[in-house]
């Protein structure tokens, strides 16, 4: 019985928490096409171990919202919504 309320109430792992934050910054266009992606800042700004981050990041790499340059670091990569808008402006 008790296995099943903690099943139930079971909160997002740390690399999903991750995942949306960054996710989000890039939609709401905190982080814009070309932003370096700090592991490290974001660690100290989610108060989490850079080991999600890491995940997080590699899982945004995949899908294509993040460009991984071995030796240099993560960056955000082009992104639809961003172009538009950079495009409108012009």
């Amino acid at each position: 019985m008790e296995w099943t309320i903690i099943m139930n109430n079971k909160r997002p792992r740390l690399e999903e928490v991750a995942y949306a934050h960054v996710l989000k910054s890039i939609k709401e266009n905190r982080l814009k096409m070309g932003d370096f992606v700090s592991q490290q800042d974001l660690a100290q700004e989610l108060n989490m171990s850079r080991t999600p981050i890491r995940a997080a990041i590699t899982k945004l790499s995949g899908e294509g919202y993040i460009r991984m340059l071995p030796y240099h670091g993560a960056f955000v990569a082009f992104y639809k919504e961003q172009s538009v808008e950079g495009r409108v402006r012009e």
